[in-house]
């Protein structure tokens, strides 16, 4: 399975469990380091991370799974110099590799980018 798959089968999957954003202290500690950075570290780090060409000029926190097999998975909007946007899940598990896929393949799922659930 490829992880555009594997992102939008845990969006919806988790469905229910999308109660809304946690604060730090969400027992994902990459997520709980975003919170803690400048709004534009967080921009640029999260852009850099990917290897897409995104320079990060905005990150947006959309929130943590709350229950379900994604539970403590973080979901971020990162919005790139070039126009292009991203969803960005982030797994409690620092050894879980992050998954990113471009926000226009949220369309449909009843979740978009740059909103909290």
């Amino acid at each position: 399975m490829n992880a555009r798959i594997l992102l939008l089968a845990a969006v919806v999957a988790s469905g229910a469990g999308w109660m809304g954003a946690r604060a730090a202290g969400s027992e994902n500690p990459r997520n709980d380091r975003l919170l803690a950075a400048p709004e534009a570290q967080r921009a640029q780090g999260l852009g850099n991370s990917f290897h897409r060409g995104c320079v990060g000029i905005e990150a947006f926190p959309m929130g943590v799974t709350t229950s379900g097999r994604a539970k403590g998975y973080a979901y971020w909007s990162v919005r790139c110099k070039n126009g292009r946007s991203y969803v960005v899940q982030i797994p409690p598990d620092v050894k879980s590799p992050v998954i990113v896929v471009d926000c226009r393949a949220l369309e449909g799922t009843g979740h978009e980018c740059f909103k909290k659930f």
